[in-house]
């Protein structure tokens, strides 16, 4: 979801929607087990909680994404930044082709 190439159209939806709702009902159900199992708050750091949270962010931004050009299909909309554009890299030649001579 969060890759800038993940490409994903209304067909769908239903699928994003139930996996949206599945994602928050995990979470919820992680932090009260964690919460009767050790006596405190799953700490906002937690590894696990970050990324289910990551998840379900990016899965509301694809929705949301969705809605506001309906029918077309969205790409990237799981990043949560606009794609900056082309990036340029360097690259050196030089290096593989003496190591192959």
């Amino acid at each position: 979801m969060t890759c800038s190439v993940f490409v994903t159209d209304q067909t769908h939806q239903q699928a994003l929607e139930r996996q949206l709702a599945d994602t928050a009902a995990l979470i919820d159900r992680a932090r009260t087990d964690f919460q009767q199992r050790h006596g405190h708050p799953m700490p906002e750091d937690n590894v696990w909680l970050a990324q289910r949270q990551a998840e379900h962010a990016a899965l509301t931004r694809v929705l949301a994404a969705m809605q506001a050009a309906p029918g077309r299909a969205v790409q990237g909309a799981g990043c949560g930044a606009a794609p900056a554009g082309p990036v340029p890299v360097t690259l050196d030649t030089a290096v593989h082709r003496k190591d192959q001579a």
